[in-house]
């Protein structure tokens, strides 16, 4: 008896195995991605149907590929710049991702640099908050001294340059 229940518990684990593989299998099926490459650090436009959104699925390049700086999307396709190549998915998106925003649902992460003593403004949605993710400058970033945000984007100065993260 406890053999045909360890037969059966054995055959039923293979069972849901083989189901949730076999998902797995037709949703990168259904996957559609993008390659679009910036050569010679050069701006470069790739035409494709971007409804549903579009994320990196696989980054391509030791150039970094950040969401509105270096990368982007419209309607009518997707862009690189400075370097970026990626390996884009494009459709339907649930989840949070590490480039967030347009078309898609989650946080948006983003750098904003102030390039050297200068003040720089960046764009976006702060309506859920902001958070400094990583400080990358060797200049200090403190919030409300040398950055910061409004309902508009976030703010840097005297050489604050940081990944910050947006909430939805």
């Amino acid at each position: 008896m406890k053999f045909a229940k360890t037969l059966l518990g054995g055959a039923l684990a293979v069972a849901g195995l083989t189901v949730m593989l076999g998902q797995d299998a037709q949703a990168q099926a259904r996957l559609r991605t993008e390659t679009c490459q910036s050569r010679y650090d050069r701006y470069q436009y790739c035409p494709t149907d971007t409804r549903g959104g579009v994320r990196i699925y696989r980054q391509l390049s030791d150039s970094p590929c950040i969401r509105d700086q270096t990368w982007g999307y419209d309607r009518g396709g997707i862009w690189v710049d400075r370097g970026c190549r990626a390996e884009f998915a494009i459709g339907h998106h649930h989840h949070d991702d590490y480039e967030g925003g347009g078309g898609y649902y989650g946080n948006r992460r983003f750098v904003c640099d102030a390039r050297g003593p200068g003040y720089r403004y960046c764009r976006a949605d702060t309506y859920g908050g902001v958070r400094l993710i990583q400080q990358l400058s060797k200049t200090p970033c403190r919030l409300n001294d040398t950055w910061g945000y409004d309902r508009g984007g976030v703010w840097v100065d005297r050489g604050c340059r940081a990944e910050f993260e947006t909430r939805r």
